[in-house]
């Protein structure tokens, strides 16, 4: 499978909203609450918003016949905000495409600590990129434990 990646721009806008509006309603309800779902899929179609994204962060996407399958975005001190590809394209390797294109960045930028929150459905991912995976917290909520991670990782130079 071949793709680009190449970094967001204007010309981007509308398949960048559709593209996250499309991931965090499908794939957002196995990570996201439903109040979270609702807050991504209005900033989803918040043109300003993304417009403001592209000039202040690293944000890539993975595009394959005109369409974006994955994306990256990432602030100047090395917070990575997410990385996700489409469902129908998981498996393909375009994650670890992106993930590449992110640390060349980081590096490019003179970043050298990256973060990231993570669940529990990409602690494998971010595990295999070599980030020290921490536990945050667990609260009680309703009875039940929550439990937060975030991960680290210090760039080699």
């Amino acid at each position: 499978m071949s793709f680009q990646i190449t970094r967001a721009k204007d010309s981007d806008l509308s398949l960048m909203q559709r593209f996250f509006y499309q991931t965090v309603t499908t794939y957002g309800s196995k990570i996201f609450t439903k109040s979270e779902i609702k807050i991504y899929s209005r900033l989803a179609t918040n043109k300003i918003y993304w417009q403001k994204k592209f000039k202040e962060y690293f944000i890539y996407n993975a595009k394959w016949n005109g369409e974006i399958v994955g994306s990256f975005s990432m602030d100047k001190t090395g917070s990575i905000e997410f990385i996700f590809v489409h469902m129908e394209y998981h498996g393909k390797g375009i994650a670890n495409q992106l993930y590449d294109k992110l640390e060349e960045i980081a590096r490019e930028n003179n970043i050298k600590i990256l973060t990231t929150p993570i669940n529990l459905l990409t602690k494998s991912f971010f595990e295999k990129q070599d980030f020290e995976i921490i536990k945050n917290s667990v609260n009680v909520v309703g009875g039940e434990e929550v439990v937060t991670y975030s991960g680290v990782k210090k760039l080699k130079s």
